[in-house]
């Protein structure tokens, strides 16, 4: 069995001088995804055709989702059919133990709703 690979141990000065060539790769590598990110933003928009999604009252407009704001978080629970809560994406479970209150109305005051989508049966999401 090989032995990881680990970096040479070096003096201070010589670990300053590495650490400051770093940096201004990683300050280049920020500048770029900014960059892009605002590419991103400036991209066209298209209008969709109406969506349909199930919710707590059956079926609704992805559009009502929006709550009559202006943007949606959407988060994709991974969901299991057929398994019992505990065997679901423990991940999943915890993002939305997280989304409570508070953070909900942290979003709504910037204008932001949240839902939660999966392709599971609502019957078993809504247990």
């Amino acid at each position: 069995m090989q032995d990881s690979a680990t970096p040479r141990i070096v003096r201070r000065d010589e670990w300053e001088r590495a650490r400051a060539e770093l940096l201004i790769h990683e300050k280049a590598h920020t500048k770029a995804g900014d960059k892009l990110a605002a590419a991103r933003r400036r991209l066209p928009m298209t209008r969709m055709e109406p969506v349909m999604v199930v919710g707590p009252d059956g079926a609704v407009a992805l559009l009502d989702v929006f709550e009559g704001r202006r943007m949606l978080i959407v988060y994709h629970f991974m969901w299991n059919p057929g398994a019992p809560h505990e065997k679901q994406c423990e991940g999943c479970t915890h993002t939305q133990v997280a989304m409570n209150s508070a953070v909900r109305a942290y979003l709504a005051e910037r204008d932001v709703s949240y839902a939660v989508f999966s392709n599971g049966p609502w019957e078993e999401i809504a247990a």
